[in-house]
C-alpha cells in the first residue's frame, strides 16, 4: 500500500478523482430548478388579493343591495411550484353563502376557496356584512312614443301594442314607488305606411325621466305597429239606385252596415268632398219579397288614396205592394236650381224668394225617414227663354223609392232673364237696385209655397202657415201608389244612412 502511495503515477490518478469529484459537487448547487412539481420540495408563504364571491341568493325574492368589503387579503402556503406555476388567480376564491339571509343586514362568515395543497395562514377580513332587500312587483301599462315625424301629409295614429295587457316591474320594494312609467319608443321617420317593430326594449322611468338600471320588466319587449295615415274624413254614405222592381213590389228598407265611410287624401281634395256616393244598388236583382243582404266593394273617389271601410253589406227588404205601409212626409224649402241659359244671359229666381219650395213625399216610412231637403233636388230649365219675366215648370229629383204627392204635382217658379252685366260697380249716386229687383217685402209662406208674387193678406198668411203645419203633421196612408217609379235619385235607406 504504501508502495502505491509512493508511486508517482498512482498519486496523480487519485488527485484527478478528487479533482473531478469536486467540480460535479460544486456545479451540480449552480444548475437551476426548473418550474415543475418535481424540482422543489420547500414551502413558500404568499400573500393575495382575492375578491368576494356571493351565492346561493334567492333572487326572486331578493336583491343583494351592499357588500362591507368586495375582496378581502390571503395569506397563503405551499409548495413554491404550485404557487407560482400551476394555479391561475381564478382558483383562489373567497366565498359567502347568501341562502339563509334576511332582509336588512346580515353579518356572515367568509370561506376560502383554493386549490389542493393550498393552505391559508391568515385572511383579513374573515367576516362580512351584506344588506338585502325584498323584492316587490307592480303592474304597469305600456306607453310607446313614435319618434320623428312621418312623410309630408301623413300623420301617426295610436300605437298598437302586443301582448296588449301591462307588464311587471319587479325592484326593491322600497323603489316601487319611484316608478313613474315603463315606456318604449319607435321611429316614425319619413313613413309612409305602418311602422311594425318585432321588439320594442322597455325601460322603467321615474318622475324625473330617468331610466331606473336596476328594474326587471317582464316581458323585456313588445312589439308594436304604429298606423300611418293619410289625412282623412269621415262623410256620410250616400246609396243611389238603379234599375226597377217587379211590379207589385216596393223597396221598403235599405239599411248599409255603416252610416259614415272615412276617406284619404290631400287636404285639398278632403275639403271638397260633401258624401261618397259611389253605391248603387240594382233593384233588378231582387225578384220577390223578403229580406236579402248584399255585399258592396267600396272605391276610393277620385283623387283619393284610401277608403275604410273597404266593404259593407246592405241589408234590403222587399215588400209586396199592398203590405206595404206608406205615408206622406212635407220637405221643407227644397232648393230650386236653374239651368240652361242662353249665351250672354243670366237667369235671377223671382218666386219664391227664399230660393225654395216644400215638397210632400209618399213613400214608405222607413225609407222617408232618413231623407232631408238636401238629399232632393228641383230643376228649372230656362233653355229658349228671352229677355224678361217667366213662369217655369220644375222638375223633381226623387229618390226611386219616393213619388210625389198629388199637393206637390204643379211646381212652378218664376224667374227674371237678364243680359250678364259687363261692369257691376256701382257709381257713387247712382240706385243700386237692379232694374227687375222685387220689392224688399218679405213674402209670406203661402209666396213661398205656390210661387206667387201678390201681396197676401195678414188672415190669409196665417191661415196658410196653419194649413202646412197640419200638412207636415199628418202621416196619412192615403194616396198610395207604386214606389217603382222611374225618377233617379240619390237617396238612402233611413235611420242607418245620415
Amino acid at each position: 500500500m504504501d508502495k502505491w502511495f509512493n508511486n508517482n503515477n498512482f498519486a496523480k490518478i487519485l488527485a484527478l478523482a478528487v479533482s473531478l469529484l469536486l467540480w460535479f459537487m460544486i456545479h451540480l448547487d449552480e444548475v437551476p430548478t426548473t418550474p415543475t412539481i418535481t424540482t422543489g420540495t420547500t414551502n413558500k408563504v404568499v400573500e393575495r388579493t382575492v375578491p368576494v364571491q356571493p351565492y346561493g341568493l334567492d333572487s326572486n325574492s331578493y336583491v343583494l343591495t351592499s357588500l362591507s368589503t368586495d375582496e378581502v387579503r390571503l395569506e397563503i402556503k405551499g409548495q413554491r411550484s404550485m404557487l407560482t406555476s400551476i394555479f391561475t388567480n381564478d382558483d383562489y376564491k373567497v366565498l359567502v353563502d347568501l341562502s339563509q339571509v334576511k332582509d336588512g343586514s346580515n353579518t356572515l362568515p367568509l370561506v376560502p376557496d383554493l386549490p389542493s395543497g393550498v393552505e391559508v395562514v391568515s385572511m383579513e377580513p374573515s367576516m362580512v356584512t351584506v344588506n338585502v332587500e325584498k323584492l316587490g312587483t307592480k303592474s304597469f301599462n305600456v306607453n310607446i312614443v313614435p319618434e320623428g315625424e312621418p312623410s309630408a301629409g301623413y300623420s301617426a295614429g295610436t300605437p298598437v301594442i302586443e301582448p296588449s295587457t301591462p307588464v311587471k316591474v319587479t325592484l326593491p320594494a322600497g323603489q316601487l314607488e319611484a316608478i313613474a312609467k315603463v315606456e318604449g319608443s319607435v321611429s316614425v321617420k319619413d313613413a309612409k305606411e305602418d311602422v311594425i317593430q318585432k321588439k320594442v326594449k322597455l325601460q322603467a322611468y321615474d318622475a324625473e325621466g330617468k331610466v331606473l338600471e336596476n328594474a326587471i320588466i317582464t316581458p323585456q319587449t313588445v312589439e308594436v305597429r304604429v298606423p300611418v295615415n293619410q289625412p282623412y274624413t269621415s262623410v256620410p254614405l250616400r246609396i243611389k239606385y238603379s234599375g226597377q222592381l217587379p211590379e207589385g213590389l216596393v223597396l221598403s228598407t235599405v239599411e248599409p252596415s255603416v252610416k259614415e265611410v272615412s276617406v284619404y287624401g290631400s287636404e285639398d281634395a278632403l275639403a271638397g268632398i260633401q258624401s261618397y256616393d259611389q253605391v248603387t244598388l240594382d233593384l233588378t236583382q231582387f225578384d220577390q219579397s223578403g229580406t236579402s243582404t248584399v255585399n258592396v266593394d267600396l272605391t276610393p273617389p277620385s283623387g283619393f288614396e284610401k277608403i275604410e271601410p273597404s266593404s259593407i253589406q246592405i241589408k234590403v227588404t222587399i215588400s209586396p205592394f199592398d203590405e206595404a205601409e206608406e205615408t206622406t212626409k212635407v220637405f221643407p224649402n227644397v232648393p230650386i236650381t236653374l239651368i240652361g241659359a242662353g249665351n250672354g244671359l243670366e237667369g235671377t229666381l223671382v218666386t219664391p224668394r227664399s230660393g225654395g219650395l216644400n215638397l210632400t213625399l209618399t213613400g214608405s216610412a222607413s225609407m222617408l225617414e232618413g231623407l232631408s231637403s238636401d238629399d232632393l233636388t228641383l230643376t228649372g230649365d230656362l233653355a229658349g227663354l228671352a229677355v224678361g219675366t217667366h213662369e217655369i215648370k220644375l222638375e223633381a229629383d226623387l229618390p226611386r223609392y219616393a213619388k210625389l204627392d198629388e199637393s206637390s204635382t204643379a211646381l212652378s217658379a218664376t224667374v227674371k232673364i237678364s243680359e250678364k252685366a259687363e261692369d257691376t260697380t256701382t257709381t257713387p249716386g247712382e240706385d243700386p237696385t237692379d232694374e227687375g229687383t222685387v220689392a224688399p217685402d218679405d213674402p209670406s209662406p203661402a209666396e213661398v209655397e205656390n210661387g206667387e208674387t201678390e201681396s197676401v193678406p195678414d188672415e190669409e198668411e196665417t191661415e196658410s202657415n196653419t194649413d202646412t203645419q197640419d200638412q207636415g203633421q199628418q202621416g196619412s196612408t192615403s194616396s198610395r201608389g207604386n214606389l217603382n217609379n222611374n225618377n233617379s235619385g240619390t237617396g238612402s235607406k233611413s235611420g242607418a244612412n245620415p
